[in-house]
């Protein structure tokens, strides 16, 4: 089988374990969103790796003041140029925006989906892909998923796809790089890895890793 026939067959894969998520089995998993096609059969290449970071600098600027949750304490801080420092006790940390931000409207709503790393003064780095609510020109926070620690977030495709029975549902395809087993964490991951996250109701529904 040839390159072309082999990237063929693992798409196929891939649309039938996310179609098997969306509308079979798995309800109790975890997931993320996002945007453009609507039709009841999804365009296999809707979920190829990305490999290219999806970057929208205007969404970047409006996300560097929002207000967000640090993740050990759930204490809100708002970010200014991108940072915020937190505490609580002797849990202190930073939150830092990444580089990646997508938007999506699904049946009218609409939303923005960025990336956060979280410090808490060790050496691991924690990130998150973060799900917001763009209403009347505000952001508001309103899911969280963990990607993993000292990942590197490569890039965030997002798409919208529509259920047997035409209902609307933001998927959000996130390719990262990881460590390998025994790899140490000190040194760049090498494994890529694609997360699929459903948005169901504004919030990460389910979530499969591929």
């Amino acid at each position: 089988m040839n390159k072309k026939g082999l990237l063929g067959l693992v798409v196929l894969v891939i649309l039938g374990v996310v179609a098997y998520i969306i509308w079979g089995g798995a309800k109790n998993e975890a997931i993320v969103n996002n945007t453009s096609n609507t039709d009841d059969t999804v365009v296999s290449s809707e979920f190829v790796p990305v490999t290219k970071d999806s970057t929208d600098t205007s969404l970047l600027n409006r996300l560097k003041s929002v207000s967000v949750a640090a993740a050990e304490t759930g204490n809100r801080v708002a970010l200014a140029n991108g940072t915020a420092k937190f505490s609580d006790g002797d849990v202190k940390g930073t939150i830092t925006l990444g580089d990646i931000a997508v938007s999506t409207t699904v049946a009218g709503n609409k939303y923005v989906v960025a990336t956060l790393a979280v410090n808490s003064g060790g050496s691991g780095t924690f990130k998150y892909v973060v799900l917001f609510e763009d209403k009347n020109g505000t952001l508001t926070d309103k899911s969280y998923t963990l990607i993993g620690d000292r990942v590197n977030i490569t890039g965030i495709r997002s798409d919208v796809v529509s259920d047997t029975k035409g209902v609307q549902q933001a998927v959000v395809s996130v390719s990262y790089l990881e460590h390998d087993k025994g790899e140490p964490l000190s040194a760049a991951p090498t494994v890529s890895r694609t997360k699929i996250l459903v948005v169901e109701n504004g919030e990460f529904s389910k979530e499969l890793t591929l």
